[in-house]
């Protein structure tokens, strides 16, 4: 029989680099190749990826700042080369962060192929130190070039952001007839993502009354889950079709089917409101480090979102509420939006694996 060949991807910490790891991983159990992930022990992938069905290595390790840290990093890197020459993969994928340096840096000592996926706007520190060492880079954006000297844009690529299959199989029409709608009525969406943004959240508590007063207007509202508890408290009164929810499972259903969606500018979230055409107002979190603004500007630069600062949330809100009954913005914002689509991300990536010859 044959051999079956072998990729390790790398990552963790949170969903934006778990996730589209995750959605390589499928395309690549589709095409009969052994995945291996490595994380670390202490974050969300160790619980994520397992009962996604994959198989699943934790290293001890947190970022390195402090001595004892440093000393845990290092033991960390020693068993990422391990790691590298007991499993012999044929390719090694680093989705980004702290937590894929081990596995890449045995990957480069033993000479294996190595591949990078950046999910934001603005390429991170790991991917910055490492892409030199990259057989390519697989960009999410095309703004991201303006990071790359001219001599090294030849490896890169953009690819989009690899997504969960299941938003190939979503359509706003069935989304829509699903949530059995009123004649006339429409859908506003407002997510802070999984820990919620309390700075929208406080927005839309002031702004209530006037989300109750539109009977036409039905809200769906992730809170997050620390702020869940406070904010109903806060609302006594919600129209029989809102729903106020820590979190949406079905998210991405729930997206197909808005005419509008308040969010952050997480780079998943991102690829996900240009692959739906989605009209969106946007407001990033404000720590340049997380590179959720450079993210927003690709939508606002495109003139398919508005984006506002934590300090304007309220502003943010009110034009929500005036731009959710102007049907004509909303269709000009969508037809543009759909200009930043990208073909399937995780068949790009997959395509261009040098794995395919022995």
């Amino acid at each position: 029989m044959k051999n079956l060949k072998k990729v390790i991807l790398t990552t963790g910490g949170t969903g934006g680099h778990i996730y589209p790891a995750l959605a390589v991983a499928e395309g690549l159990k589709i095409k009969n190749i052994d995945v291996l992930f490595v994380g670390t022990s202490i974050r969300m992938e160790k619980d994520i990826v397992p009962e996604a069905g994959f198989r699943f290595i934790g290293l001890d390790i947190k970022p390195p700042r402090t001595i004892k840290t440093i000393l845990k990093y290092l033991k960390g890197v020693w068993e990422g080369i391990k790691i590298v020459y007991r499993e012999k993969p044929d390719a090694i994928i680093g989705f980004g962060n702290y937590i894929s340096v081990p596995v890449i840096i045995g990957g480069i000592l033993l000479r294996k192929k190595i591949y990078l996926q950046e999910q934001n706007a603005n390429l991170g520190w790991t991917n910055k130190v490492f892409y030199k060492f990259a057989e390519k880079t697989f960009l999410a954006f095309d703004k991201t070039y303006d990071d790359i000297p001219i001599k090294y844009q030849r490896k890169f690529e953009v690819t989009g952001n690899p997504l969960r299959e299941e938003i190939n199989y979503v359509s706003e029409n069935e989304e829509k007839e699903r949530l059995k709608l009123e004649d006339g009525e429409r859908v506003i969406l407002i997510t802070g993502g999984s820990l919620g943004a309390k700075d929208i959240n406080d927005a839309v508590i002031k702004n209530w009354d006037k989300f109750l007063e539109d009977k036409k207007l039905r809200v769906y509202w992730a809170t997050g889950d620390k702020n869940y508890d406070e904010i109903t408290t806060k609302i006594v009164k919600t129209k029989m079709s809102d729903t106020v929810k820590p979190y949406f499972n079905n998210m991405i259903n729930i997206m197909a089917a808005a005419d509008l969606i308040i969010c952050r500018a997480g780079a998943l979230t991102i690829s996900e409101i240009i692959e739906l055409e989605k009209p969106s107002i946007i407001i990033p979190y404000n720590s340049l480090k997380v590179g959720q603004y450079d993210n927003a500007k690709i939508l606002e630069e495109n003139n398919s979102a508005l984006v506002y600062t934590n300090a304007e949330a309220d502003a943010a809100i009110e034009k929500a509420l005036e731009l959710i009954k102007n049907e004509e913005v909303l269709k000009s914002m969508k037809v543009r939006v759909r200009a930043l689509k990208k073909s399937n991300a995780v068949e790009k990536i997959i395509n261009n694996l040098d794995i395919w010859r022995n």
